[in-house]
């Protein structure tokens, strides 16, 4: 039997509705219904959002209209427990003892140090399991594909869960996002461009990362920047890093502008997974100056060496990554990522101000928006599936042997890692994401039965630690999933479930399903 077959087999439930065992499906309904959850189906909204969602107005609302659980925000009165919250895949009892024991700024210090942390045990997990994942292009080339890629897709839900660098995690998903590269596209250079771009500046210095990925031969590729060459120039890559990776689509340029900088990047190219320099694809200038942005880069002698031509892309680069607003673009991104859907312009101001004043310094800037204040005075946002599929396993204790079949059942809710087409990167909209609740709802009983030595189990002994009984599992359930901030309805309707009929490993199993089905777990 394969890992899918297994995972299939073991999500069969038993029956729905015996005469000992509430209908689960009417306690989903009921505790969805007590909370007010707007789970309109985005299947009719996604065609259209995918457009408007790249074009919209950078400081529009986010939401779609959908209400915001500010009752259950409200309820989440400790500052530490929301900055865990926000900077991990999802809470856990021991996470919140962690900053707990040291203090809202400290563990925020200690997240943004992902080097001095020991996370041996993953790296080693990671590199042992998907050893792809440290090869070099020409390795790769010789490896089956399909392959390559299921190990970066298996690693990235792995570290996302597992990794003791949380908020690390988190920003790489973040700039993965940002600088989307569709792995349907470029194949295996993702691998490159995960670990030598993505990873290695995602809590560095904006200007390094862009710079990073505008030498990426997977976003090169991506962006059809290989195929530039003088006369006429690819104006894809040229848009986008204005659009959606500097300026903002509301960030002062022009159709003139993103002309004049495909010619300043004509010879900007790729040979196998390195970047390189054609100089005899380049622009000169021969047909006239380029302008960009108001500044005339002059025609340039035949006899120019290439790393003069190579210079103009560079200037070009620098020239973006210096705007103000690029520093309103970035910060406004970010703070919408970190603390809220439509964050406060003070906050983004003050964000984009340290992005200038640090050279685009990423810790500083999520330092500046990660205040104890701005934590208290946001509501919580809604989980992507990523992010919800991260944060089960987590909440869970999963013991992970092979994660690719989970994974697999996690990809069912509609957000398989680098294989969003569009270069604007999967939404970060409850609108988008709002809708095909069901499919949640058969992963978390999917996860929560797993009990397998080959590739997943949930293991039920940490759940009995304050007493085989339901009471004494509820308390677990409240302090490992819910960081002790279960809301009091939530807490009743699941007790009432532990309670009723037969008491055994079953009903834990069902318990823990539903409690991360719940209303209030897919907001953090």
């Amino acid at each position: 039997m394969t890992p899918t077959d297994e995972l299939e087999a073991t999500a069969v439930a038993a029956p729905e509705h015996t005469p000992d065992r509430p209908n689960r499906r009417a306690f989903l309904a009921m505790g969805a219904a007590a909370a007010g959850m707007a789970a309109t189906s985005a299947l009719g909204a996604n065609a259209a959002n995918a457009q408007s969602f790249k074009t919209a107005s950078p400081r529009t609302k986010g939401s779609g209209g959908i209400p915001l659980p500010l009752e259950a925000s409200l309820r989440w009165a400790d500052p530490v427990n929301r900055l865990v919250r926000r900077i991990t895949s999802g809470l856990t009892a021991a996470e919140i003892a962690t900053a707990r024991q040291m203090g809202f700024s400290a563990y925020l210090d200690y997240q943004l140090n992902p080097a001095a942390m020991d996370n041996t045990a993953v790296d080693t997990f990671v590199s042992t399991n998907y050893p792809f994942l440290s090869q070099t292009y020409a390795e790769l080339l010789t490896r089956d594909s399909t392959e390559a890629n299921n190990q970066l897709m298996d690693g990235a839900l792995y570290r996302a869960a597992f990794s003791k660098r949380q908020l690390h995690e988190r920003m790489v998903e973040f700039w993965t996002d940002h600088f989307t590269v569709s792995l349907q596209k470029v194949g295996i250079r993702k691998t490159i461009d995960d670990r030598d771009v993505i990873r290695a500046n995602a809590l560095g210095k904006f200007p390094d990362l862009l710079r990073a990925t505008s030498k990426s031969p997977a976003m090169m590729v991506y962006l059809d920047q290989n195929l530039s060459r003088f006369p006429t120039p690819n104006q894809n890559y040229a848009r986008e890093i204005m659009e959606l990776h500097t300026l903002g689509v509301s960030g002062g340029y022009t159709q003139t502008d993103v002309a004049e900088l495909s010619r300043i990047l004509t010879g900007w190219s790729v040979s196998g997974a390195n970047f390189v320099f054609n100089r005899n694809s380049h622009d000169r200038g021969q047909n006239g100056p380029k302008v960009f942005l108001g500044r005339t880069f002059p025609t340039m002698l035949s006899t120019a060496t290439a790393a003069e031509m190579q210079k103009e892309g560079e200037d070009a680069i620098d020239m973006l990554v210096v705007h103000p607003s690029t520093a309103n673009y970035i910060a406004l991104k970010m703070a919408r990522w970190l603390l809220a859907y439509d964050p406060p312009n003070s906050v983004v101001d003050a964000t984009a101000a340290v992005y200038l004043s640090t050279g685009g310094d990423i810790p500083s800037m999520i330092r500046t928006i990660l205040t104890p204040t701005n934590l208290m005075g946001s509501v919580a946002k809604y989980r992507r599936p990523f992010h919800y599929a991260a944060a089960s396993l987590r909440a869970l204790g999963a013991t992970v042997v092979n994660v690719r079949a989970i994974r697999g059942q996690a990809d069912l809710m509609g957000m398989p890692m680098f294989q969003w087409e569009q270069p604007n990167g999967y939404p970060d909209r409850i609108d988008w994401w709002s809708g095909l609740v069901l499919i949640r709802w058969r992963f978390a009983s999917t996860l929560s039965s797993q009990a397998s030595a080959t590739t997943v189990a949930v293991d039920l002994t940490p759940f009995k630690a304050q007493g085989n009984t339901a009471d004494g599992v509820m308390k677990v359930i409240n302090s490992q999933i819910f960081g002790g901030e279960i809301a009091p309805e939530l807490q009743t309707q699941l007790a009432t479930y532990l309670k009723a009929g037969t008491f055994n490993d079953a009903r834990i199993r069902e318990g823990l399903a539903l409690a991360i089905s719940s209303h209030q777990f897919q907001w953090y």
